[in-house]
């Protein structure tokens, strides 16, 4: 049987999902996914729901839809962003994230290269940006485990 597509063309819910994987969310939590149309959104927070929010409920995942304040999560982590920070140079703390994935046979995660740095793993998050971005020495592996563990890093390979 062949679904019925609704809520928007299958490249307008790609991009969404992929905007969503890039920002460390599934799509499904996003409501991009093909079945957001008629997914109802959770109400949490005890007592009874506003008007407002149910509303919001019922059209999250539409294509004209609106988030507003009543669709924003209150335990999420603030999205983390590397703009004006200019182009940082190598550090001995580089080194150590730098290090702890040339030792990964197969790459490593973000935690195992924090434990390993002995860093916190917001900071080791923002080396391995810099490692990658600004100084090119490890590339982003994404999806390679059976259950998905959030990306793997590895040493980029060489030309």
């Amino acid at each position: 049987m062949v679904r019925k597509k609704v809520e928007g063309n299958e490249e307008q819910r790609r991009a969404a999902a992929r905007e969503a994987r890039r920002a460390g969310e599934a799509p499904s939590a996003r409501k991009v996914t093909t079945g957001a149309s008629k997914q109802k959104g959770h109400l949490s927070g005890g007592g009874s729901p506003t008007h407002e929010q149910r509303l919001n409920a019922i059209h999250q995942g539409k294509q004209q839809h609106q988030p507003g304040p009543a669709d924003a999560p209150g335990d999420t982590e603030p999205a983390v962003t590397y703009s004006g920070r200019g182009r940082p140079g190598y550090t001995e703390k580089h080194e150590r994230v730098f290090q702890a994935v040339a030792q990964a046979a197969d790459g490593i995660t973000l935690d195992t290269a924090a434990r390993e740095a002995g860093l916190p793993k917001d900071e080791t998050r923002t080396l391995l940006h810099d490692l990658m971005e600004v100084h090119g020495l490890v590339t982003e592996l994404q999806g390679v485990d059976a259950p998905d563990l959030g990306p793997r890093y590895e040493l980029r390979p060489s030309f």
